[in-house]
Order: C-alpha cells, then structure tokens, then sequence
C-alpha cells in the first residue's frame, strides 16, 4: 500500500512539473512576442515571470530525485 501511495505521489510531482515547464515555455514565447512588438515592458515582466516559474521547476525537480530515492 505504501508504495503504491508513494508512486501516486511522485506521479503528482512528475505531472505538476511537466505542467510548470510547459508553462515556462509559454512565457519565455509571449516574452519574444512582446519584445518583437518592442513591448519591452511586458517582455520583462514575462521573462520575470518565466524565470521564477523555473526556479520553482528546479526545485520540484530535486524534490521529484530524492522522492524516488
């Protein structure tokens, strides 16, 4: 039973951070948009916005690792 409530979680981990890489994509694409159209300031605010979201993607990453340890 354990196990199997541990690979529910870690799958719940994996889905969650696919699903923040994805988003990260999608920023980091309306970021150049926005550069593109020289919208500078919503290029930074959405590169910033990127950047965060990957940050927190890396550290879901570790936990991910060390849960399936």
């Amino acid at each position: 039973m354990r196990g199997e409530v541990e690979r529910d979680n870690t799958e719940a981990l994996l889905r969650v951070y696919l699903t923040i890489q994805q988003l990260v994509e999608d920023l980091y694409t309306q970021a150049d948009n926005a550069a593109s159209s020289r919208n500078y300031n919503d290029a930074s605010v959405l590169t910033g916005q990127a950047e965060v979201l990957y940050r927190v993607a890396e550290n879901l990453e570790t936990v991910i690792s060390e849960h399936e340890e």
